[in-house]
């Protein structure tokens, strides 16, 4: 029994203290925040543009949406950085956060198009013949957010999908959490601590992204609310 205490010790000595290890995994915690958040930003934002053109009362229009989503839906978020990291942006630590949070981002913002652009169909039916010719005027102050909320699960399920996405960062030779995690276990030959780690932080870390749409969901409910009873 004492030995298995003071390997645990060991193990969180070694992973978690020695080298300065700590400073390594703050930093990497760092950047994998900081590809995520990019991530879901430009998630939300193209997606939501692009749902648009593919809600687009003319067919040429709405077709190239629907073409610009197929395609950010069906290019591997991998491939998408490869050919970014190394063909356009460049190989610095900086372009290389700044490609995965891109590839990142683009697949979210082809799943959330269409996500939206399904509910959104729903919320013109239900919505009266006036509002409906209005679309252009309407879409984003309250189309978007009432299909939001009709799909906030959906949208934090692809929130958590993009989370864990960035571990796949360190193939372009970024430092985030999984790749400085994997790199402390081959030096320290405690794989299973700091892999289990790793996955540990990223549980903490889905708990905060559903608390944080569940907040979001019940202000967007309230505001709908507020909305429909001012119409």
């Amino acid at each position: 029994m004492k030995n298995f205490i003071n390997n645990i010790f060991n193990a969180i000595s070694d992973n978690l203290i020695s080298g300065g290890a700590y400073y390594l995994i703050a930093k990497a915690v760092v950047v994998t925040v900081v590809i995520a958040v990019m991530a879901w930003v430009i998630a939300g934002l193209v997606g939501i543009a692009v749902s648009y053109l593919m809600s687009y009362e003319k067919k040429a229009v709405s077709r190239i949406g629907r073409g610009i989503c197929f395609i950010f839906r069906s290019v591997p978020v991998l491939l998408s950085m490869w050919l970014l990291h190394y063909c356009i942006f460049g190989s610095s630590t900086l372009s290389g956060m700044i490609t995965a949070g891109i590839s990142i981002g683009l697949y979210g913002a082809g799943h959330l198009a269409e996500l939206i652009s399904e509910n959104v169909k729903k919320t013109q039916e239900r919505m009266k013949g006036n509002v409906k010719n209005r679309l252009e005027k309407v879409y984003f102050r309250i189309v978007v957010p009432q299909a939001l909320e009709d799909s906030i699960f959906h949208v934090k399920r692809l929130a958590v999908i993009l989370l864990q996405w960035t571990t796949v960062a360190g193939y372009i030779s970024v430092n985030d959490l999984t790749e400085v995690m994997y790199g402390i276990g081959h030096r320290t030959m405690y794989p299973f601590f700091s892999i289990a780690f790793a996955g540990i932080l990223y549980i903490l870390a889905t708990i905060l992204v559903e608390w944080i749409f569940k907040l979001i969901g019940k202000k967007i409910k309230k505001a709908n609310d507020k909305r429909e009873l001012k119409a």
